[in-house]
């Protein structure tokens, strides 16, 4: 089958989803042409077909059997070129996060009589309750033979490693937890000997900490299975998210992972089994489950093993089988 899927960018982040599961089902043997803007950014290598054009329009929408539009704006013009039978892959409930003005907006995208995809059962219980109308899962993956163990830096160093993706206020990233991430690590600075932090900043933000920090430039999946292997832990603090990849990606390079509560993780995020969940704002109880974790080396390894273990069976395959099953079921209908 053909599937286009618009898109008003390819950078890192949420689009992993678009670029993993275009690249698996050119594999799987479909045609895929991802369209978007001339001077949209294109950070993921692709298998499939790119079409850039001037803007995304009913009229620059190539017809496809399928066509999948994911953030609100790609989907009025999916809908309304009428070359193909529209589905919406959301990657993130928009009315939660998106501005004021662009509200009334992103909640009718969800309205329009067309079958969506969401990437979490969290994510697919927002968005019953916000519109009524209900979704399928189709959860995200991890590339094992990418995302995999490499030695740990405090091998060398002597000084256990913590490791963060820094998103900021400053670039709009209200949900991410940032403040209460460097408010556990001051606490815990007090608690616990000396211990080293690492941040790969995507937005190049570069945040006034209350302690030292290293940006690691992490431009590609290699660099960021690294960048999380190194590390002894790996933490997030966000408020939400409709899936979380992070977390996953870090367990299958074999970290001890320590992360909010956020929703969207509880599909995989096992609390004792192969991660320690925190309430999402609690600095209180990230500071007492990283000292915990940096104190105890045995519960921090069975921590890494268990989760890296774990992590195998997220396959982006079984990502894209479960969505070419469910497209092909739709195509019967």
């Amino acid at each position: 089958m053909k599937l286009v899927i618009p898109v008003l960018s390819l950078e890192t982040g949420g689009t992993r989803f678009i670029y993993q599961l275009a690249n698996e089902m050119v594999d799987k043997g479909h045609s895929v042409q991802i369209v978007l803007p001339a001077n949209a950014a294109l950070a993921w290598p692709l298998k499939a077909q790119i079409t850039r054009v001037k803007e995304l329009t009913p009229a620059t929408i190539p017809p496809g059997d399928f066509i999948l539009p994911n953030f609100y704006p790609t989907v009025f013009p999916a809908w309304e070129s009428k070359k193909g039978r529209v589905v919406r892959l959301s990657l993130g409930y928009e009315p939660l996060w998106v501005k004021e003005k662009e509200k009334e907006k992103a909640l009718a995208s969800y309205l329009i009589n067309i079958p969506i995809i969401s990437i979490s059962e969290w994510h697919r219980q927002l968005i019953l309750q916000g519109t009524g109308r209900n979704s399928t899962v189709i959860p995200g993956g991890v590339d094992s033979k990418i995302f995999c163990p490499y030695p740990k830096k405090s091998l060398s160093t002597g000084r256990l490693l913590i490791a963060y993706i820094l998103r900021s206020k400053e670039h709009g990233y209200t949900w991410k937890g940032s403040e209460d991430f460097w408010g556990a690590c001051q606490k815990l600075d007090k608690l616990v000997p000396a211990f080293d932090i690492q941040v790969v900043a995507p937005e190049g933000a570069n945040y006034p900490a209350p302690l030292p920090y290293e940006i690691v430039k992490a431009r590609s999946d290699i660099e960021m299975a690294h960048f999380y292997a190194q590390a002894d832990i790996f933490v997030s603090t966000s408020y939400f998210e409709s899936f979380s990849m992070p977390p996953l990606e870090a367990m299958a390079c074999g970290t001890a992972v320590v992360t909010t509560d956020n929703g969207g993780n509880r599909d995989y995020a096992k609390n004792g089994e192969n991660c320690l969940l925190v309430p999402p704002s609690d600095t209180q109880q990230l500071t007492k489950v990283l000292a915990h974790l940096l104190a105890q080396v045995t519960v921090r390894d069975q921590l890494a093993q268990a989760g890296r273990n774990f992590a195998q069976a997220w396959t982006w395959r079984h990502s894209a089988d479960k969505l070419e099953a469910f497209l092909l079921q739709l195509a019967r209908n």
